[in-house]
């Protein structure tokens, strides 16, 4: 006899289940689609776990998180909850626990259910473990929940104020393909707030270097707790990326020199020469409409070339192959005046943005390089060797290859 199903078959109210359905979205095309309501509010569902979940098996859990009604399948997880709190000192009960939360992740099929669930399970189980579950499922998670379980789990880690899991699964959903669900949005939005509250100079800074990059709703969510003046200096502040004009050579060739000038102190003197890239060759990028800036406010901060089609100096690779033969755009020639992190991961957003698969070289001494091409998750495919002869390490980053 599965106590939990029947108390809450007989907690139904069918007066409340056109308000519940509507409110979860449940028509056609809605996120909800489909969802079947009893009609029973939270605050009575919690009650009648706290009565019964001591009662429950793990097999009468899988009958109730199954169930076609939402409230019974709350009400399953809700237990898990507390059979999860409970069992402290019994880190088998608790892997079971976990294990039976993972197995059943496509019965966790709304917001709520997610939220009132993962972080007090997986969350709370990953403190002292390996994280990258989460970063597995916000990145390739079957569905908007599995994702959303990847992003709102960490609420577990801000509330210890480890916050660099929250700022990186953000990072991953905005990388993703195509537009962010508004429910992914809320909920990357929801823990950006909840680390701004731990800190809020490290959540002004995430928010400067990707203005906007945020999808509007994510902003406004992650902004909520920020001062009106706060914000406004964030819009006067924010980064674009526009195409080059012929009237921004001159700062273009100042972000040049600074960049040759960091290349030799970092090691890598070797890779532009004084005079590289020159005028003529940057007219031709704009000419060509390759050429690009970064301008935080009306400032010019940092420029790149990005160019779709065959590049001649790749159609030979040595010592190993590229990931395919596709169609690929290059990045060229970017380079920043230091004054803003997060320049290259920005330029890495805008490109992928616009194409599925890029490929991007650098000499073999450029070491920062190296090292920022490898963080954006290229892969090192080869050696490709440049008009002059002279060698360069060669990657690719595929979006459908990406891990």
């Amino acid at each position: 006899m599965n106590i939990l199903k029947i108390r809450m078959m007989q907690a139904a109210d069918p007066s409340l289940v056109e308000g519940l359905s509507r409110f979860f979205k449940t028509g056609k095309g809605q996120y909800g689609e489909g969802d079947i309501f009893l009609g029973i509010k939270v605050p009575v569902t919690r009650a009648i776990v706290k009565e019964c979940w001591k009662d429950v098996s793990f097999g009468e859990l899988g009958e109730c998180i199954s169930s076609e009604y939402h409230e019974i399948r709350l009400a399953a997880l809700l237990c898990l909850v507390r059979i999860f709190k409970s069992s402290r000192k019994d880190v088998s009960r608790q892997k079971e626990c976990i294990d039976f939360y993972l197995s059943h992740t496509e019965h966790i099929n709304n917001w709520d259910l997610v939220d009132l669930s993962c972080y007090e399970l997986l969350g709370a189980w990953l403190v002292d473990k390996d994280r990258s579950l989460l970063y597995d499922l916000a990145r390739k998670g079957k569905s908007i929940w599995e994702q959303r379980i990847g992003m709102v789990s960490t609420l577990a880690f801000i509330r210890r104020g480890e916050l660099d899991d929250c700022f990186e699964i953000s990072d991953i959903l905005l990388a993703g393909k195509g537009r962010m669900h508004d429910l992914l949005q809320k909920a990357a939005g929801w823990m950006l707030r909840e680390a701004g509250k731990r800190d809020e100079a490290r959540l002004v800074g995430y928010l400067r270097q990707r203005w906007n990059g945020i999808p509007a709703t994510m902003r406004r969510y992650a902004c909520e707790k920020l001062s009106v003046e706060t914000i406004e200096s964030l819009r006067r502040e924010s980064v674009t990326i526009r195409r080059s004009k012929p009237s921004d050579i001159p700062r273009l060739m100042e972000i040049f020199a600074k960049a040759r000038s960091f290349m030799a102190s970092t090691g890598n003197p070797g890779q532009w020469a004084d005079d590289y890239p020159g005028r003529d060759l940057l007219l031709r990028d704009i000419a060509s409409s390759d050429s690009f800036v970064v301008q935080a406010g009306k400032d010019v901060i940092a420029t790149f070339v990005l160019r779709a089609g065959d590049d001649p100096t790749y159609s030979v690779i040595y010592d190993g192959e590229w990931l395919d033969s596709g169609p690929y755009a290059t990045i060229h020639r970017i380079a920043s005046d230091g004054s803003r992190k997060g320049i290259f991961h920005l330029v890495m957003e805008f490109a992928l943005g616009k194409y599925d698969s890029i490929r991007i070289d650098t000499h073999r001494d450029n070491h920062v390089m190296r090292n920022a091409i490898l963080r954006e998750g290229f892969r090192y495919c080869g050696i490709i060797r440049c008009w002059n002869g002279s060698e360069r390490l060669a990657y690719q980053k595929v979006l459908s290859l990406r891990l």
